[in-house]
């Protein structure tokens, strides 16, 4: 799927007289997206009961696992908030500019503030480093989960193809219209599912750390 958004980025650069198309593909990807986030919360769902159970027949070796469980769904259920309030506010300026071209010409305005990063930049920002900074603890005995996390949410600066290192929130989320920010926001929330589930199998696997 990454692939795919890659393409369209691309595609959203070269193809400057093919808006609607570009946003149809965006569109396709978010829905597309948004459909296998319903198998991970099923998926997680199934491994929090697995969990449960376990700890139910078997307290001694479980009852730690069962509580790391749901400390870390907690964590990811705040990070999630985080990430689908600011959706949410992309959704409100989606709606009220409904023609892409006019869409194209106020890129920025959940994220920055001018070119300032906005109070809600800020906050995602903020929310995928104290996710990373909670978890932390956790994540350690299981490093599998721990890479992709840090993989995925590392708001470190990153250096662009001109090798001039720019700011994170910049670098992912300026000069692009609403409906790709909305897909890249989307994308996080798919990765918080995968470090989650991740994180229940090998936490089945080694209950007691």
């Amino acid at each position: 799927m990454k692939y795919f958004f890659t393409i369209t980025i691309v595609l959203l650069g070269l193809t400057s007289c093919k808006y609607g198309e570009t946003l149809k593909a965006f569109e396709q990807i978010d829905a597309s997206v948004q459909l296998s986030q319903e198998e991970q919360i099923k998926d997680v769902t199934a491994l929090k009961k697995q969990v449960t159970d376990s700890a139910m027949a078997n307290p001694a070796r479980y009852a730690s696992a069962f509580n790391h469980a749901n400390e870390f769904h907690t964590k990811t259920e705040t990070l999630l908030a985080e990430i689908r309030a600011v959706k949410e506010l992309i959704n409100q300026q989606m709606s009220d500019q409904p023609d892409f071209e006019e869409m194209n010409e106020h890129l920025d305005e959940v994220f920055y503030d001018g070119e300032e990063p906005s109070e809600h930049g800020l906050r995602l920002k903020k929310a995928l480093e104290n996710y990373l900074l909670t978890a932390e603890d956790q994540l350690y005995f299981f490093p599998e989960a721990e890479k992709m996390a840090k993989r995925a949410f590392d708001t470190a600066p990153v250096l662009n193809r001109e090798g001039k290192e720019i700011e994170w929130l910049e670098y992912n989320y300026k000069g692009y219209p609403a409906i790709a920010s909305k897909t890249k926001l989307t994308l996080l929330e798919q990765e918080a599912y995968k470090v989650e589930l991740t994180f229940l199998r090998a936490l089945l696997e080694k209950p007691q750390f």
